[in-house]
């Protein structure tokens, strides 16, 4: 209950803060804007082969349809919506809006 709590004020946060015009993540970002335990789920546009969620936000960055990832275990889901469609507490999973905004100073 306390993680689903935490996700939800997470989320809330981003997508208040979320700037529309800017969908490509400074890779030197990717710790500060990294969900871990979150799903992404729905909103695909498809899954490509990464090495890690760098490469996943890279793969991402190259692709002008892409505005949120969701990584686990090799497989880079690239989606068409921020917080893809429906975000979800899923142990394992690495997610990240490309649109993120949150400071790096913690």
């Amino acid at each position: 209950m306390i993680k689903l709590l935490a996700l939800t004020a997470v989320l809330i946060s981003v997508s208040e803060a979320q700037d529309p015009s800017n969908n490509v993540v400074d890779v030197s970002r990717i710790p500060c804007c990294i969900l871990t335990d979150v799903n992404f789920n729905y909103g695909d546009i498809g899954f490509v082969p990464a090495i890690d969620t760098t490469d996943c936000v890279k793969k991402c960055n190259a692709n002008e349809k892409c505005l949120s990832v969701t990584y686990n275990n090799g497989q880079c889901w690239m989606k068409d919506k921020r917080l893809g469609d429906s975000p979800r507490y899923e142990q394992g999973m690495q997610s990240l809006d490309m649109a993120c905004v949150w400071p790096c100073d913690y």
